[in-house]
Parts: structure tokens; sequence; C-alpha cells
């Protein structure tokens, strides 16, 4: 029931949704459900958000609060594991808001 963190690479030729094309750039796992737990008990609105059984899709528009909200629980935390894990996360979430066609999936099981 873990959330892993996927960012895409979004290619799309034309305006038609046929056309969308995804590639996954960099995985964060969450295997032992760190990031699912503290995402369901926070109350921070955009990882609030976040469901351990379905997928969020983020886009460069959502970087800047989900960004800040990471940031957020990663001062707050003094657990090295999390803060290691939301560390990773943070990195594929500041890709996501340099580059253009990127996508962060928050991806449930």
């Amino acid at each position: 029931m873990g959330v892993d963190v996927v960012l895409m690479s979004v290619h799309q030729r034309g305006t038609s949704p046929k056309g969308r094309r995804l590639l996954p750039v960099d995985v964060v796992g969450d295997p032992v459900e760190r990031f699912a737990r503290l995402c369901t008990s926070s109350r921070r609105p955009m990882l609030s958000r976040v469901d351990p059984y379905k997928s969020l899709i983020l886009t460069r528009a959502d970087m800047p609060q989900f960004i800040s909200e990471l940031e957020a629980e990663f001062a707050a935390s003094d657990d090295r594991e999390l803060r290691e894990l939301l560390g990773r996360v943070l990195g594929l979430a500041r890709e996501c808001e340099a580059r253009d066609a990127r996508e962060l999936h928050l991806e449930g099981d």
C-alpha cells in the first residue's frame, strides 16, 4: 500500500490524447509505506490529497506548493530514513519543476 513517486517525461504529438506518450525517467519507491503514511496523516493540503490506493498526477504548475510542503515535512522530521526518502522525492519534484514536459506521478497500490 505504498506510494511510489515516478518522474515521467511527457511526449505529446498534436493535441489529441492519443498522441500522448509517457516515459519513466526516475522512481522513488515506497516499499515500507513511509511516504504513504506521511501523506495520509498530513494536514498539508497537497500531501493530504495523496491516496495510497489511487494515482495522483502533478504537473510543473503544482511543484511550488508540493516542494514547499515536502520541505516543511523534511524540516519537521527527526527520522533519518524518512528524511532520506523525502530528500529523494524532493529531487524528483525539483527536476519536474525545472523542465517542461515532466509530470510527477504518485502511484498508490
